[in-house]
């Protein structure tokens, strides 16, 4: 049976969604289009009883209806019988919700008299807020005089849109990848092996403070990307690839970044491109210790606060890798908060990082769903991840936080009740204790087996923040697989 569903939220035009469920709307007369048909949503709706005075067809052949465009334009054609000439409505209802999620429909005319026997539907599928898989769905065009209907089975194929999937890495040492010298495994087989379908912005180093030492450089459009823009992604990602797109980049260490796209893999035919723009001891207050460069949305007056030049590098970045891949940016992942744990900064953090997420959201260039997306609340989902726990022999002891740091931490595992569409990657089991060594200089790093398990973590975290949210009869919102998430 077909399900009658409510109107979903994001509905443009709800009369015609109305016309779809009642079957019942008329066009602009019996023998002429609408003067200005508008789409509309399909919903699942209940046929009436069929007709045997009229059948309507259609000679669309194998249709394809691709996310994004091109539209799907459907010919009907209306076969009366036994001299059937009543007036009939046209209207168009989908299998499941799943079948017409995203999709939208224009009629020329949804009514057919005596003298007109022919009107055409266009369907459109909007891009989603996640990659989608190629697959069926089925439509019902129905064609109804009120107490009758005829209802043409409409199977459409559907192809995902032709772009990459595109994620900024933001942060410090975290995010850049720490985990000490050879515990690279990038043979044949082994965890960090470069996937061909796994792509990155080919950036200039952070190294030696030589390339980016002012403002300009750090908006330098000529110091966005080196060499080729787009290449196979390989660890470690802020190191620029060797000319000719060889493997082998002449360091041995890693990040969490290449092990999420190929999880991310999972979630799409195309490809993946990462965007790296993190800095190690990087922070939102001007930190002397740390590059020149600071991760405020904004120019502020406070203070202990530093500047925009990473924010707005970040923003450039990410520009250039839409602009080289024709992608979609489908989310931010931010691992910061070690270098901001100081009294003076760490009560600004929650503003700082909320700030920062929606400028990001704002501010990076539109991709193909087009400038609607590039909004604060945006369903673009963004990702933290809780800063290390870890203990050995080295010193310190980070198991224990600092007040400041505490505070920090709280800020990433409430980042749900701050932020949409955001989550928090948590890894505090990622420890020596546990079979995950510590990384570069002592346990303020995580490790190479720590960090492959964070890109997948940061994976489950990101679907996790375009999902529903999970709420107990309390009305509290669940925690699920370490992931904590608001919508």
């Amino acid at each position: 049976m077909i399900r009658t569903l409510p109107l979903p939220t994001r509905t443009p035009f709800p009369a015609l969604a109305l016309c779809a469920l009642l079957a019942a709307c008329g066009g602009g007369g019996s023998d002429s289009p609408p003067t200005d048909p508008q789409p509309g949503p399909i919903l699942p709706a209940e046929p009436s009883a069929p007709s045997g005075n009229f059948t309507l067809r259609s000679s669309v052949g194998s249709p394809v209806l691709v996310e994004g465009g091109p539209d799907l334009v459907v010919p009907l054609t209306l076969e009366r019988l036994n001299g059937h000439d009543t007036e009939v409505t046209l209207s168009i209802a989908g299998a499941t919700e799943a079948d017409v999620a995203r999709v939208t429909h224009t009629f020329d005319t949804t009514t057919l008299g005596e003298e007109r026997g022919e009107a055409r539907v266009t369907l459109r599928l909007d891009i989603a807020d996640r990659s989608i898989m190629p697959g069926a769905r089925r439509f019902y065009v129905i064609a109804s005089d009120g107490e009758s209907n005829s209802r043409y089975v409409l199977d459409v194929d559907v192809e995902p849109v032709d772009a990459p999937d595109v994620y900024l890495l933001v942060g410090q040492s975290n995010m850049v990848g720490s985990s000490g010298d050879g515990t690279r495994r990038a043979d044949p087989g082994a965890p960090d092996e470069r996937n061909d379908r796994v792509r990155q912005l080919n950036v200039p180093p952070n190294d030696g403070f030589s390339l980016f030492t002012d403002a300009e450089d750090f908006r330098s459009p000529e110091l966005a990307s080196v060499g080729v823009p787009i290449v196979t992604a390989e660890d470690p990602l802020h190191v620029p690839a060797r000319e000719g797109g060889e493997a082998g980049k002449g360091f041995e260490y890693i990040g969490l970044g290449l092990t999420f796209g190929k999880t991310a893999l999972a979630d799409t035919t195309r490809e993946v491109v990462l965007v790296p723009a993190a800095w190690s001891g990087s922070a939102f207050c001007d930190n002397d210790a740390g590059p020149p460069g600071q991760w405020n949305a904004r120019p502020t007056d406070v203070a202990a606060l530093g500047n925009t030049w990473l924010f707005d590098r970040a923003v450039l970045r990410a520009d250039k890798a839409l602009a080289e891949s024709g992608g979609i940016l489908r989310g931010i992942l931010w691992h910061q908060g070690e270098s901001d744990a100081k009294e003076e900064c760490a009560p600004l953090y929650a503003d700082n990082l909320e700030l920062l997420a929606e400028e990001l959201r704002r501010r990076i260039a539109p991709d193909a769903r087009g400038p609607a997306l590039r909004t604060a609340n945006a369903p673009i989902p963004f990702v933290v991840g809780t800063m290390s726990r870890g203990d050995d022999e080295r010193g310190p002891d980070y198991s224990e936080l600092s007040p400041p740091k505490a505070l920090i931490d709280q800020v990433h595992r409430s980042i749900a009740d701050r932020v949409a569409y955001s989550a928090v990657s948590i890894h505090d089991d990622l420890v020596p204790a546990n079979g995950y060594p510590c990384g570069q200089g002592d346990c303020i790093h995580f490790g190479a087996e720590a960090l492959r398990e964070m890109g997948r973590r940061y994976h489950a975290a990101l679907e996790e923040a375009l999902a529903a949210p999970g709420d107990d009869a309390a009305g509290n919102r669940t925690t699920t697989g370490g992931v904590s998430t608001s919508r």
